[in-house]
C-alpha cells in the first residue's frame, strides 16, 4: 500500500500531533501479525487504524479484529475493511482503558498494534491490570529502556525486541527508530513465591492507599497464598519493622525508589 498515494488521493495531510506515521513496508507488516502468532481463534485490539494497512493484514489471520481510530478523516479509506473488523472511530482511552472494564471482561485477548507513541506509556500503565495472551506492539526503541528501568514497568513486563525498524519505514518519516516489541507479563509472583516482586505489584494496583497499609495487606495475602499461613495485622506491620524499610516511604506516595526500597527489603 502506498501510503504518501492514498493520502494525497483523499487530501489527507497526516497530523504529527496525533502520532499519525503510517508504517510503509508491506514485508513488516506481515512479519508483525506472523510474530504475534494469530489465528482464528483470537480477538485483537488495534489501537490507531490509521490507513488500516495492519488493520486487514491481522482480519486474514484473527477471528476478529476490534480497531479504534480517533480520526474520522480516514474513515473512507476504512470503509472497505473486511467483515471480521469492528471500527470505532472515537479515542480508544475513554471507551476501551477504564481499568474496570478491562479487568472484568476479555473482549480480546491479544493486542497488536503500530501504537501512536504519546499513547505508549499509558497503555503500559493500564496492561498492568489485565489479563492477555499477547502484546505485540510498535514504540520508539528508547521506550523499551524506559520500561526495562522504570519501577511499575519492570514489575510487570519483560520486553522482547522482535525487529528494529528505521524511520525511513515510515510515511510521514517521524524524528525516532522504531522497534517492534513482544511485551511479556512476568510470572506470577505466587507461583515463583517472589516475595518483592508481588509487594511491587501489589502496592502498584492499591495506589489509593497509603504505602503502609497496601504493604500490611500484601503480606498477609502473600502467606496466606503461597504457605497457606494466617498473619495478623499487627504480624505484618512487626516484619516490616524488622525488616528496617525505611519509614519515611511509608507515608510517601509511590516513586520509583519506593519500589527500590521494596525490593532492597524484601528480596529473596
Amino acid at each position: 500500500m502506498d501510503a504518501k498515494r492514498l493520502l494525497s488521493k483523499w487530501k489527507i495531510t497526516p497530523d504529527a500531533l496525533l502520532d499519525q506515521f503510517f508504517l510503509t513496508d508491506s514485508q513488516i507488516i506481515k512479519k508483525t501479525v506472523e510474530m504475534a502468532e494469530i489465528n482464528s481463534n483470537d480477538v485483537v485490539l488495534e489501537i490507531g487504524a490509521g490507513i488500516g494497512n495492519l488493520t486487514r493484514e491481522l482480519a486474514t489471520k484473527a477471528g476478529k479484529v476490534i480497531t479504534y481510530e480517533v480520526d474520522r478523516h480516514f474513515e473512507p479509506i476504512l470503509s472497505g475493511l473486511p467483515t471480521n473488523v469492528e471500527i470505532h472511530f472515537e479515542s480508544a482511552r475513554g471507551h476501551v482503558l477504564p481499568r474496570g472494564r478491562w479487568k472484568q471482561g476479555k473482549d480480546f485477548n491479544k493486542i497488536v498494534s503500530n501504537l501512536p507513541y504519546s499513547f505508549a506509556e499509558q497503555l503500559l500503565g493500564h496492561l498492568t491490570f489485565i489479563n492477555y495472551d499477547r502484546v505485540v506492539l510498535m514504540v520508539p526503541k528508547k521506550l523499551v529502556a524506559t520500561i526495562n528501568e522504570h519501577g511499575v514497568f519492570s514489575s510487570f513486563f519483560k520486553v522482547k525486541v522482535l525487529m528494529e525498524v528505521g524511520k525511513e519505514k515510515f510515511y510521514p518519516v517521524p524524528r525516532t527508530n522504531s522497534v517492534l516489541i513482544d511485551l511479556i507479563k512476568l510470572s506470577d509472583p505466587i507461583d515463583t513465591k517472589d516475595l518483592a516482586l508481588f509487594l511491587r505489584q501489589y502496592v502498584y494496583q492499591h495506589s489509593s492507599q497509603k504505602l503502609k497499609n497496601s504493604l500490611v495487606e500484601g503480606l498477609i495475602i502473600y502467606y496466606r497464598l503461597t504457605e497457606n499461613k494466617s498473619m495478623t495485622k499487627n504480624e505484618a506491620r512487626r516484619l516490616i519493622e524488622v525488616k528496617k524499610f525505611d519509614s519515611e516511604f511509608l507515608e510517601e506516595a509511590l516513586s520509583v525508589k519506593v519500589y527500590g526500597e521494596i525490593s532492597r527489603v524484601f528480596e529473596n
